[in-house]
Order: structure tokens, then sequence, then C-alpha cells
């Protein structure tokens, strides 16, 4: 499956996106970022995304976009209404390499920009800092994260606007 930039639909996510979301957000997890941490570090990932009603406080709380193609939801992001962190930013596992995050990361920097805000910050997994950095991020330091008990690496990020 291929897609230009062109057949990417970006638009705000809507409550009725919360399911589709939760499965993408877990199935990206256990496929994708299966590569860089263990059986365990996953499985205590993955299980967050059962927890709907702070994904959907999110959605009310922050700039929360989707990507659509053909009327399939392919990716979603989101930024503090500040613009200052980047909270969100993840692909479906059917729909990676093929343009979504940078065309998500765009609209969420370019929002980020309006606000004005001088700095983004992420939190970001092994798998996703290749092109975090692609993006303008530095490494400010790697860290642990704590998952129901579980420790995962992840590099806080920062970028200058």
């Amino acid at each position: 499956m291929e897609a230009g930039t062109d057949k990417i639909l970006i638009r705000r996510a809507v409550e009725a996106d919360v399911d589709a979301l939760a499965a993408l957000y877990r199935d990206t997890i256990l496929t994708i970022n299966s590569r860089h941490y263990n059986p365990e570090q996953v499985a205590a990932w993955a299980h967050t995304a059962s927890r709907t009603d702070s994904l959907m406080r999110r959605m009310h709380t922050q700039y929360f976009l989707v990507a659509e193609i053909d009327g399939r939801i392919a990716g979603f992001g989101s930024i503090t209404t500040d613009g200052s962190y980047l909270d969100f930013l993840y692909v479906h596992k059917d729909f990676q390499r093929m343009g979504i995050a940078r065309t998500l990361y765009i609209a969420l920097e370019d929002y980020a920009r309006r606000r004005p805000a001088f700095f983004i910050h992420a939190e970001v997994s092994i798998t996703a800092r290749p092109f975090f950095e692609s993006q303008g991020f530095l490494v400010l330091k790697e860290q642990q994260e704590h998952i129901d008990g579980v420790a995962l690496t992840n590099f806080r990020m920062r970028k200058t606007l």
C-alpha cells in the first residue's frame, strides 16, 4: 500500500475515534515497538491502551489530530494547547513509512509555532528516536519510564523553534 501526502487527510480527533485510536496505539506497540523492547515491557506499555478515559481526556485538552487514508485511521498525534509538549505521535502498523508521522508532525509543529512556543519537548521511545532526530530534535537525556512496575527506556528530547 502506498500513499502520498496528498492522500493523507488530517483532521481533529472526535470522541467516536477513541476505540480506533486505542487499538492503533496497542497494535503499534505490540508490532513496531517490539523491535526495541522486551516482551514484558511491550505488554505493560500496550496494556495502557485500555485506559481510554485518559485518551479521551487528552482529546479534549490537547490539540489532537488524526491522519486518515481512504477513510481508515492511519495515525494520530497531539500537543499541549500551549504548543510546548508533544504527547502522542503514533502511526498504524500497516501504514508505516508513508509520510504519515511527518505529515502529522508538521501540523503539530505549525500549531506550536502559532502559540507561539519556543521549544517542543517530547518523551520519545527508542523506536521513535531516529524520526524525532530527523525532525531536528536533540536528546536532553535518556530516562527510565515505569509502567505498572516495568521500566522502559525513553528519551527526553527538545526542538528549538
